[in-house]
């Protein structure tokens, strides 16, 4: 299935997989509650449903979280974790090595006016943790509080220009291009909201 980013470039996506983590809630006149390491493993063929725990809610105003994994955890060996873990060893693997940690995104297809042309962007690095708040009041479902947050995944290549080609593994240039559309537009809630921490998009 093809789509065309802002830039009218075609793409179609074979790959798609990133983390989300540092989730916490704000509610009740801007009380802040900590969902304790939960980090989600997303695959963006599939739809997500995540337990954040058990909180003491009456109204919530927003939640936060950052695409990525946060740092400090983000250099730690993958083996300590149960396999069944997101942040354990996977295939194809998300963990670019000790130093640089996990690539938060990996995004992979094929472009080009035949579609036959690869591009590849894993974007990674602690510096590129960048933190998202998303207001929601959320809806009750059976007693429980649910948060649903659609995901565009077209937006994540906004400005991003892949139609001859592109490969990128790393923590500049596209790659952080590429986590800043993560975090101001790809996501929005059942409202229609977007962050409200939004990164200006320097990079030229």
């Amino acid at each position: 299935q093809k789509a065309t980013n802002n830039l009218d470039n075609e793409f179609n996506v074979k790959r798609l997989e990133y983390y989300l983590s540092a989730f916490t809630l704000t509610h009740d006149g801007g009380q802040i509650t900590k969902a304790s390491d939960v980090y989600i493993l997303v695959d963006g063929g599939s739809t997500v449903d995540v337990e954040l725990g058990s909180f003491n809610i009456t109204t919530l105003e927003s939640i936060n979280f950052s695409v990525g994994v946060d740092p400090g955890v983000n250099n730690q060996d993958p083996t300590q974790w149960p396999s069944n873990h997101a942040l354990a060893p996977k295939s194809p693997s998300m963990h670019w090595g000790w130093a640089a940690g996990y690539r938060f995104v990996a995004l992979e297809g094929k472009t080009g006016s035949s579609m036959n042309t690869i591009f590849e962007i894993h974007a990674l690095g602690n510096d590129n943790f960048f933190k998202i708040s998303i207001p929601t009041k959320g809806s009750m479902d059976n007693g429980n509080l649910v948060i649903k947050l659609d995901a565009d995944y077209t937006e994540a290549l906004s400005n991003i220009d892949v139609s001859g080609g592109l490969v990128i593994h790393g923590e500049t240039d596209q790659a952080t291009r590429l986590l800043r559309n993560f975090t101001n537009t790809v996501f929005t809630s059942e409202e229609g909201n977007k962050n409200t921490l939004g990164i200006t998009n320097t990079i030229p």
